[in-house]
């Protein structure tokens, strides 16, 4: 595994990202050492924040602080500093924004495996994306291409090529989410359930959206401007299905459409 993709990588870069000085004061330092005053300027951030971002940076060892000079210390990346920025980058590409999505569908991918194929193979399956199992916080944020990648693994070792032992999965596993949780428990009719929905959306991921559109029995729910795969479609569909079942009713998922044959969204109608 590279150290790019090693767990401690990717827990640091959760961390970073969970503070927009870290990750401005930490990109400040990359190209070459620089003095905190020096940071200061080209961040636009006041001196005295800086300073304690370089102290939570340092105290994690994503920089280091070089010899002193007469007009302050110099702070460098550290080595595990750049891996951790190549990964931001690498995640972010050109947007403005890195997809992420909440450590709670790691949790639920993991204790899934578990169940069904044993600790050690669920703990093998993240280690291999690069997260640490016994580190894992189902409440902060991890990046989405690690999530995707996931899903492949888990089709590659236990399914048959079809995505539907994801779709098992997802359906199995919905009513593991809080945000899903936290709907269910209100006990609202379904079409303001399905109205409220996209509120679930964006407690689970910081990107795209989720628009509803309800209709007499019937509803279509529009996935737009988020990271589309065979595996994450198949994730969607057992999702909304195993959400039928939380809520004891009789209906159907379909995919209406999908990005990756040329649709602006990814579509999925429920009937019941």
């Amino acid at each position: 595994m590279s150290s790019a993709g090693s767990p401690n990588v990717l827990g640091k870069l959760s961390y970073v990202l969970a503070s927009r000085q870290r990750e401005k004061v930490l990109a400040a330092v990359v190209p070459r050492p620089q003095t905190p005053g020096q940071i200061a300027k080209q961040t636009g951030l006041h001196l005295s924040h800086v300073s304690r971002t370089l102290g939570e940076l340092s105290r994690t060892d994503l920089i280091t602080c070089l010899s002193g000079e007469r007009r302050g210390k110099l702070y460098a990346a550290s080595n595990l500093g750049h891996a951790v920025f190549a990964e931001l980058a690498d995640s972010r590409g050109d947007r403005l924004i890195s997809p992420m999505a909440r450590g709670s569908h790691f949790h639920n991918y993991h204790h899934w495996i578990a169940v069904h194929h044993g600790k050690a193979a669920a703990d093998e399956v993240l280690i291999e994306i690069g997260l640490d199992p016994a580190h894992l916080d189902a409440e902060e944020w991890y990046p989405l291409r690690a999530a995707l990648d996931v899903l492949d693994q888990i089709e590659a070792r236990f399914g048959d090529g079809t995505y539907d032992t994801i779709r098992r999965m997802a359906r199995e596993e919905v009513g593991n989410f809080p945000s899903v949780r936290r709907l269910v428990h209100r006990g609202l009719p379904f079409p303001i359930f399905l109205e409220l929905s996209p509120n679930a959306y964006a407690r689970e991921y910081n990107h795209g959206r989720l628009e509803v559109d309800v209709q007499e029995r019937r509803a279509v729910m529009r996935n737009y401007d988020w990271m589309s795969s065979p595996a994450r479609c198949a994730a969607r569909l057992g999702g909304y299905e195993g959400t039928l079942t939380l809520l004891a009713m009789n209906g159907t998922v379909t995919k209406v459409a999908c990005m990756l044959r040329g649709a602006p969204y990814c579509g999925y109608r429920i009937d019941w």
